[in-house]
């Protein structure tokens, strides 16, 4: 590998990684943490992942509920005294894609 090629790979790499941190700020900005992340324990002061992690699990939340989309209204057919978590799911779904 040459260095042009290797400076290149490492500024995709950069812009890859702000982006996505970029990404993962939006979505804690809108309030969806608990969703696409999981929530501080109790007694910690720190998050437990970091605006990268919380994006890269925002985008996989994101691709399972639009690939289980169909089953998901189904269980809510079924359980309709938890259709209301249900749709703070669905609620959550469009806040993260209008955070993409």
């Amino acid at each position: 590998m040459n260095e042009t090629r290797f400076l290149a790979l490492v500024l995709l790499i950069v812009i890859a990684y702000s982006l996505a941190t970029m990404h993962g700020q939006q979505m804690q900005n809108l309030g969806i943490e608990t969703y696409a992340g999981r929530i501080k324990e109790h007694n910690e002061q720190t998050p437990r992942h970091s605006d990268f992690s919380f994006a890269l699990y925002g985008q996989l939340w994101i691709y399972g509920m639009e690939l289980w989309a169909d089953l998901a209204l189904l269980l809510m057919a079924l359980k309709p005294h938890k259709r209301l978590f249900f749709q703070r799911g669905f609620q959550a779904l469009s806040l993260m894609k209008q955070a993409v």
